[in-house]
């Protein structure tokens, strides 16, 4: 546990920052690494980062623990003007330098017997308390040279003071993101790093000197309206969140900053984007939402489902007890109440199929739905599963028929839930086959042991073909049946590893296809 952010300093918070590697610190700490010159950050006595020129250079000094270094030990004591080092002028060496009185001071620092001057820029670290930058410039080989040294001097320090003014900018964006990328004012790409072409599958000279118009789907998003380029030219920091598209045409989401770079005369002269990647968390949120509406549609529907049922039980033994007494005596109220009882039967037997395949279901996607698979002989379960369909087919105008042309192949499957799927695809059948035929067949192909079901019923629409295997989806809106027989079928054939196909042309019927791998007879496995 971390100690209560709201009571750290921000000195406190920055070490805390540095300690655990903080990805936006990590972001700065690779900017001024490719830097030539020696930085590290401050406090004027304990060392929290600095970059690989200033570690290398010290390293004799530096021990195990680079914030127990003590900064002023590190400074020669230099007896003369401008070398700054603990208690020059009476003063710590750090506000002398401070203090700028001078265009830059030095310090002095002496290496295996030599002595190494540098030149000392400190600036105060943005958010943070009397945290600095040191920025260290070897100058020692221009020492000899007065005339040389002074230009390389003052080049250095508009270099730094420019590098600094940037670097300051740098750190505000970081707070949010990892992901860079820099344009200039007409919209073209000028640099991108690594982690942003990783994200979107890009090489860098891909996206160097193109548009950024590239990235983006459409002229309706914000990086490609004038007014977002008017803001930034103006100078106002943008965040927004931000579809970018891939280099395959995917989408990405990042949570970008838009933050103009100045020049020293306060100029926008480029716009700097942080992006933070966001597209898990989007695609999550609106996966969440598709539950939901899936959830609140399948809530809707089962108790539809249920209510229509129970309703027709419920008035069909209400009208049976209303003419309970009569029927004793008069005929046709007898005939009247059996016709109400068994109606009140059939709904029940249709409610029971339901709750039943509702807790097929409900096992299924909790993973508590267990499969026994073993070796077995498909022609036999597949007789076996048509002869016991046989009493469905009540249309002497519908011929039921099966065709097998070989004497066994074996499968791996669960036994029970094989013939439950076999018996959903032929029911299935039967209710939109009025007249022609119903075929089941069982053929060989190649690796694989083919079971077909095809009917000459009303078919399936093109529009519903790839739907009509989720729950509660029927091929019309009136189709009787509850819609979850196929939901059944495909979730069955997916656990134990069958591939499920189906063809349909509406009007002239439909086939559905289960693909299994065959497999060696039980008693070749046990032998």
């Amino acid at each position: 546990m971390h100690d209560d952010v709201s009571a750290q300093t921000p000195k406190e918070l920055l070490k805390q920052r540095l300690r655990e590697n903080d990805p936006a610190y990590r972001y700065y700490k690779s900017i001024f690494n490719l830097t030539g010159g020696m930085i590290a950050v401050t406090d004027g006595d304990s060392i929290f980062d600095a970059n690989t020129s200033f570690l290398n250079f010290f390293e004799p000094y530096l021990g195990a623990s680079l914030e127990k270094c003590c900064f002023p030990s590190l400074l020669e004591r230099v007896e003369k003007f401008g070398y700054v080092y603990d208690g020059y002028q009476n003063k710590r060496w750090f506000e002398t330098v401070l203090e700028g009185e001078k265009e830059q001071y030095r310090i002095g620092v002496t290496k295996e017997g030599t002595l190494y001057t540098f030149n000392i820029i400190l600036n105060l670290l943005d958010a943070s308390d009397n945290i600095y930058i040191a920025t260290l410039t070897d100058v020692t080989e221009m020492m000899g040279y007065k005339t040389v040294l002074e230009e390389g001097v003052r080049t250095s320090i508009l270099d730094k003071e420019e590098a600094h003014s940037l670097l300051a900018q740098h750190n505000q964006a970081i707070d949010v993101s990892n992901m860079v990328a820099r344009c200039d004012l007409n919209g073209n790409i000028l640099y991108v790093n690594d982690s942003l072409c990783q994200a979107l599958n890009y090489m860098p000279e891909e996206l160097i000197n193109q548009h950024v118009s590239v990235l983006f789907f459409s002229d309706s998003e914000i990086m490609c309206k004038k007014e977002t380029w008017t803001g930034l030219e103006n100078g106002e920091i943008k965040k927004d969140i931000l579809k970018n598209k891939g280099k395959n045409g995917e989408a990405h989401y990042f949570d970008t900053t838009l933050f103009p770079l100045k020049n020293k005369q306060g100029k926008v002269i480029e716009i700097l984007s942080i992006r933070h990647d966001i597209t898990e968390m989007v695609k999550a949120k609106e996966e969440a939402i598709h539950t939901l509406e899936s959830k609140t549609k399948f809530f809707d529907q089962i108790s539809h489902e249920l209510r229509t049922p129970l309703n027709a039980i419920i008035n069909f033994t209400d009208q049976a007890l209303e003419n309970f007494e009569e029927m004793f005596e008069e005929e046709d109220t007898r005939d009247l109440v059996q016709m109400y009882l068994e109606r009140a039967y059939k709904n029940s037997q249709s409610l029971l199929s339901l709750i039943n395949s509702l807790l097929d279901m409900a096992k299924l996607n909790s993973g508590k739905e267990t499969f026994a698979m073993e070796p077995y002989n498909a022609v036999r379960l597949v007789q076996e599963t048509f002869d016991n369909c046989s009493s469905l087919n009540t249309n002497r105008s519908v011929e039921y028929r099966i065709k097998i042309t070989i004497i066994d192949m074996w499968i791996d499957c669960d036994s029970l839930k094989f013939r439950q799927i076999l018996v959903n695809l032929i029911s299935n059948a039967f209710k939109f086959t009025q007249t022609g035929f119903i075929e089941v067949r069982l053929t060989e192909a190649g690796e694989e042991c083919w079971i077909e079901v095809e009917d000459s019923g009303r078919g399936i629409p093109s529009q519903k073909l790839s739907t009509i295997f989720e729950p509660f989806e029927q091929a019309r809106v009136h189709d009787q049946g509850t819609g979850l027989g196929l939901s059944i079928v495909r979730d069955y054939s997916q656990a134990m590893g069958f591939a499920l196909d189906v063809r349909s042309v509406e009007g002239e019927g439909a086939c559905f296809t289960l693909k299994a791998k065959k497999v060696e007879p039980k008693e070749s496995r046990n032998g």
